[in-house]
C-alpha cells in the first residue's frame, strides 16, 4: 500500500464515522443553543437584524398550554424590536423570531460539527499516510 492510499483510507474511515457523528451533534448542539436564552436571543437578533445598533425582546402573556391541566407547561408570545442607526425600528412577530432563531441555532451547530469533522478528517489522512510503510523497490 502506498502512502496516498493510506491517506485516502484514513480520510474515508473518518468521513463515515464523522457523518454519523453529525446526526448526533446537529440536533443536540442546536437544542443546547436553544436552551441557553442569552445565546439564543443574541443569535436570533443577529439573524433577523444584523445591521441594527440595538434590540429588545418583549414577552407577552404566559398562559397554560393545556387548559385542562393548569400545572402543565406554559406558552408565551415574544416580539423582537430592532433599532437601526437612523433611529427607525422594526418589530418581528413571535413566529418569525421562533422559526428563524431555531433555524439559526441548528445551522450554527451544523457548521461547528462539520468543521470538527473536517479537522478530524485531515488528522486521519495524515495519520493514515504516516502509518503506511511503502514496500522497498527491488530493481
Amino acid at each position: 500500500m502506498k502512502r496516498w492510499q493510506g491517506s485516502c483510507l484514513g480520510t474515508l474511515i473518518m468521513l463515515v464515522i464523522g457523518g454519523g457523528w453529525l446526526f448526533f451533534v446537529v440536533p443536540v448542539g442546536g437544542a443546547m443553543i436553544i436552551g441557553v436564552p442569552a445565546v439564543f436571543d443574541q443569535l436570533t437578533a443577529y439573524v433577523l437584524c444584523p445591521e441594527s445598533v440595538d434590540h429588545s425582546y418583549n414577552d407577552y402573556g404566559s398562559a397554560p398550554i393545556d387548559s385542562t391541566n393548569p400545572s402543565g407547561g406554559t406558552g408565551h408570545y415574544t416580539e423582537l424590536t430592532c433599532t437601526y442607526q437612523d433611529g427607525s425600528q422594526k418589530t418581528f412577530p413571535n413566529e418569525e423570531v421562533a422559526l428563524k432563531g431555531i433555524g439559526a441555532s441548528f445551522t450554527v451547530a451544523g457548521i461547528c460539527g462539520a468543521a470538527g469533522v473536517l479537522f478530524l478528517t485531515l488528522i486521519a489522512a495524515i495519520i493514515g499516510a504516516r502509518l503506511v510503510r511503502p514496500k522497498a523497490q527491488t530493481g
